[in-house]
């Protein structure tokens, strides 16, 4: 597991993306990442984030919320993690939930 920064900042009405390196080889792995209002499964979700791995043997890979998912989002904080498959087995990439604080954006 890798320890991350405390907080994520994600801006409302906009497309808001993140470049993650885990430092593992995630070929064949299945990466998927949410943000809920409370930091445990069946709290409601409030965002999906689109996973694009960047390259697999290095274990880069980019997170994406387009501006048309942070619209619609009216909460001021919730919590995400990143989820890994491998060889049919979930498995956490952080020690801990990340706690994502939603900004409004200024200009229209």
């Amino acid at each position: 597991m890798i320890r991350v920064a405390r907080q994520l900042n994600v801006y409302t009405n906009r497309t808001n993306t993140v470049a993650v390196d885990l430092g593992v080889d995630i070929t064949g792995n299945t990466i998927t990442s949410e943000i809920r209002s409370e930091p445990k499964t069946g709290s409601t979700l409030i965002a999906t984030w689109t996973v694009a791995i960047t390259n697999a043997v290095l274990g880069t890979l980019t997170l994406t919320l387009d501006n048309s998912a942070t619209s619609s989002i009216t909460a001021s904080s919730a919590y995400m993690d990143i989820k890994r498959i491998v060889s049919g087995e979930p498995v956490p990439v952080f020690d801990e939930p990340l706690e994502v604080v939603f900004i409004e954006a200024v200009t229209s």
